[in-house]
């Protein structure tokens, strides 16, 4: 498909001291070499910073980014192509180029690596802890070589091989030694690591590779017994969770055996101390190693299942630690000893999910609360053996001086989907991390998402010493990591001792569940929806061209229009109505940024928590018209209740109510257009909905089927369509009330009366089983790939009996080929650790 970015045509010319890639006089202009990862404080709001990485260059193609260099008063900036200011340049390297930036023969180009920069601005919490690395490329004249690499050396800073070479440009290194047989650097011999420098953490295919060789390395689920469920657990185990039971009771009260401990005994003259298997100290006394672990088997296993084992297997442990606190009190305490297991989840429909899990495998004896709502600080907790709780609620009652979650020594702190906290810079790690307990674990099917700080952020909460400080974890993993083949190498051997010491995971394989089958349906338009798309297109490219001149933001707002008005148009087709700029949908942009944006947040008025994209508007709630305020859905549930009064909080802000602010009612944008009818048309024709109703009808009455979308008025289309054909069907979107939302997932899994299900893409991605379904079908795909794999793997649970056929649907010659080659390439990054759907996507069919 042809580029529809009119930008992409235009003529830009670079600011002074900016070079292009153009071909260069190779008899005049040659290429010194690179002064290899010099550091620079990046400067001015980080957000503005990050959007401007995004948005300036297709880091999915390239993840090479490029920066001018100028003197600014006594420092060294370096600059996007636009004179945007990015960084300043450290002291050491400004002072060597201080000089050098003054020559007009001279050309220097900074290059850096816009993933590695986006992951150092999103851990930062101060700017000036925002340091990134950049190489930086010195071009000139032959006869000056000799000039400049004394002067470098002078300033101790030698040349290295460059990255990246201009085409046509010629590489003569000063710092390298020529003889008439032979070359030998005494440079680069030491310091440059060129040819022999790590592949990138971005390269998906090297990335994966390493993780899934450090996985199939492991070796703890082969050296596990197993141990029986507790009397009080219904349920029989499985093999693999009774393994699993055998191995978080080691991991939590020992002994563990000195294979898979960190601390080893020393042996000849320094017999009778102890050497860390990572870090070398050493150590004269056995440190403990228990205190908790990470359960990481892949999704649809049982994970939770194996926790209650474990819960009901120590009860009588936790009622015995309690005694024994009380009796012998920590002066060094305040919080108050609990046997309860506090389960911490991501939301509060995955409450109704455990509670289920919970009547389905105990026996009823154990106490359950639920720690949730504008009442629960009046819970008596001390008198529960197990609290269930969301991180928003944690987040929410963090600072405060009353809250009972943070006045408790739990026996035991469960993270479910425990992924979440692995950015240590946000109020949900912190808030998590602050609770105190005996043991801790971290339940997830992704402990490494797309880099390696990921599972850090998880051995920091369980506090393996002295990995609970993120820069241990970074200075002995994912920093050498980076550096060079041999480094990468040490990193490996490192991460994999510990994961061997204090995770556990294991593949699907074990359950022999039936293979999933994937199918790409390649559709063609019709005459007139294609007519109508070309129209589309040309229009918004006609506007956005007359649109040039404007601001950044502005046309970045642009392209995001067109891309999105015409992935809608491939789900509507004639339905669609001529696209206006002055009328737009402000519900399904909202939707889509959700869904768009690897990284993106909002941030609760509230709460103050940025929210992770999970993909759907039921995340939270906004009052357009009347505040500007932010609440999500988790603050709303939990402050339904003001002066003893019941709000109706999808129409009146709670923050405004109860600082007396008095704020008009402003109806939901989809309310008001499902009243008007306007967004769609009345008559259409639309090929993507065609062939989805043909395909679910294919053997309706054997089958139960799931349709996701991420856009709510696609939704609409669909009912459309399945009423004409007198399908019978439940929805679920973000509107959908929690209580209602399970209601229907139970009557859904229940009864074989209603054999579809349609959902919005986001509220499929956490606390859902659908184990009955086994046809998922995906209208749209999406940028960020993962919301809408989580929705599929719901369906392929360790009770899964059938074999889940996944079907997705793509317009032929547009946009969505586009987004389906670039979602093959994000998948080999953001499915590492977790293949709940690449058994299904290895060798997908096109039909």
């Amino acid at each position: 498909m042809p580029s529809i970015d009119p930008l992409l045509d235009s003529q830009v010319t670079p600011p002074e001291g900016v070079s292009t890639d153009g071909p260069v006089n190779e008899s005049t202009i040659i290429c010194y070499g690179m002064l290899h990862r010099s550091a620079a404080r990046v400067g001015g709001n980080m957000l503005d910073m990050e959007a401007k990485l995004k948005g300036s260059f297709d880091y999915r193609n390239n993840d090479s980014c490029k920066f001018g260099i100028r003197k600014k008063e006594e420092q060294t900036v370096l600059h996007f192509l636009d004179g945007t200011e990015f960084s300043v340049l450290n002291n050491h390297a400004s002072k060597a180029l201080e000089t050098l930036l003054q020559r007009p023969t001279l050309e220097f180009e900074a290059i850096g690596s816009i993933q590695a920069i986006l992951e150092t601005i999103e851990r930062v919490t101060k700017a000036n802890d925002a340091v990134v690395r950049v190489s930086i490329h010195i071009y000139g004249p032959r006869e000056s070589k000799e000039d400049i690499g004394s002067h470098l050396t002078n300033q101790k800073l030698y040349l290295q091989r460059p990255d990246k070479l201009r085409v046509g440009a010629t590489y003569e290194n000063p710092h390298f030694l020529s003889f008439a047989d032979m070359q030998i650097s005494s440079f680069e011999n030491q310091l440059d690591v060129g040819n022999n420098r790590a592949p990138k953490l971005d390269d998906p295919d090297k990335f994966r590779e390493t993780i899934s060789n450090v996985y199939a390395s492991l070796t703890r689920g082969a050296n596990l017994n197993r141990e029986e469920g507790d009397r009080r657990l219904k349920t029989t185990l499985l093999p693999h969770q009774e393994e699993a039971l055998y191995f978080m009771l080691q991991r939590e009260n020992g002994p563990i055996p000195p294979d898979f401990r960190l601390w080893k005994a020393m042996e000849g003259e320094h017999e009778g101390w102890y050497l860390h298997a990572v870090t070398k100290a050493k150590n004269r006394n056995l440190a403990p190693e228990t205190g908790g672990g990470i359960l990481a088997d892949e999704m649809g296993m049982g994970k939770s299942l194996s926790t209650l084992a474990l819960i009901t297997k120590t009860l009588d442990k936790a009622y015995d630690w309690v005694i024994e606190k009380k009796a012998n009190p920590d002066p060094h305490t305040r919080q108050k000893p609990c046997r309860a297991t506090l389960v911490v989840v991501p939301s509060a429909i995955l409450i109704n999910e455990w509670f289920h899990e919970l009547s389905l495998h105990l026996d009823g004896s154990l106490t359950t609360l639920r720690y949730h709502g504008p009442k629960r600080k009046t819970l008596q907790l001390e008198d529960a053996d197990i609290v269930l709780t969301t991180y928003h609620t944690i987040v929410s009652d963090f600072g405060d001086k009353s809250s009972p979650l943070h006045a408790m020594e739990w026996y035991r702190v469960v993270l479910d989907e425990a992924h979440i906290i692995r950015r240590q810079v946000t109020t949900f790690f912190k808030a998590v991390t602050d609770l105190k307990a005996r043991s801790r674990w971290c339940l997830t099917g992704t402990p490494i998402q797309n880099r390696l700080d990921d599972i850090g952020s998880l051995f920091a909460f369980i506090r393996a010493s002295p990995f609970h400080n993120i820069a241990m974890f970074r200075r002995f993993v994912s920093t050498p990591f980076d550096e060079s083949l041999e480094r990468r190498e040490v990193a490996t051997k490192n991460l994999t001792l510990l994961l061997e010491s204090l995770c556990l995971r294991r593949g699907r394989e074990l359950l022999h569940l039936p293979d999933p089958k994937s199918r790409i349906r390649t559709i063609e338009f019709s005459a007139a929806e294609r007519e109508q798309y070309e129209q589309t297109k040309k229009i918004m490219n006609r506007a956005l061209r007359q649109k040039v001149g404007e601001s950044y933001s502005k046309s970045i707002f642009g392209m995001f229009q067109v891309q999105l008005q015409l992935r809608i148009l491939c789900n509507h087709g004639t339905y669609q109505h001529p696209f206006s700029w002055a009328k737009r949908s402000l519900q399904d942009e909202r939707e889509d940024a959700l869904n768009s944006v690897e990284y993106g947040e909002i941030n609760c008025s509230a709460c103050r928590q940025s929210l992770p994209v999970l993909g759907s508007n039921n995340l939270y709630r906004t009052y357009r018209g009347s505040c500007a305020h932010v609440v999500c859905r988790e603050c709303l549930d939990e402050n339904q209740q003001v002066g003893g009064v019941t709000l109706d909080l999808d129409k009146n802000c709670p923050l405004c109510t109860i600082s007396g602010v008095r704020t008009s009612v402003v109806r939901p944008y989809a309310e008001i257009q499902e009243q008007n009818d306007s967004y769609l048309r009345r008559e259409g024709y639309s090929s993507k909905m065609m062939a989805l109703i043909s395909d679910v009808k294919e053997d309706l009455d054997q089958t139960k089927s799931i349709i996701f979308s991420c856009w709510t008025n696609t939704l609409n289309l669909i009912e459309r369509y399945l009423r004409e054909e007198n399908i019978s069907f439940y929805r679920i979107d973000g509107e959908s009330p929690l209580n209602r939302r399970q209601q229907i997932l139970d009557e859904f899994s229940n009864s074989s009366a209603i054999p579809v299900l349609i959902m919005t893409t986001g509220t499929g991605a956490f606390g859902l089983n659908l184990t009955t379904a086994n046809r998922v079908f995906i209208i749209e795909p999406q940028w960020n790939p993962s919301v809408e794999n989580q929705a599929v793997a719901r369906a392929i649970r360790m009770n899964q009996t059938k074999s889940v056929l996944v079907t997705r649907y793509i317009i032929k010659a547009t946009v969505e080929q586009e987004m389906l080659a670039q979602q093959r390439r994000k998948l080999m990054i953001a499915e590492i650790g977790n293949n709940s759907e690449s058994q299904g996507t290895n060798g997908v069919a096109e039909i």
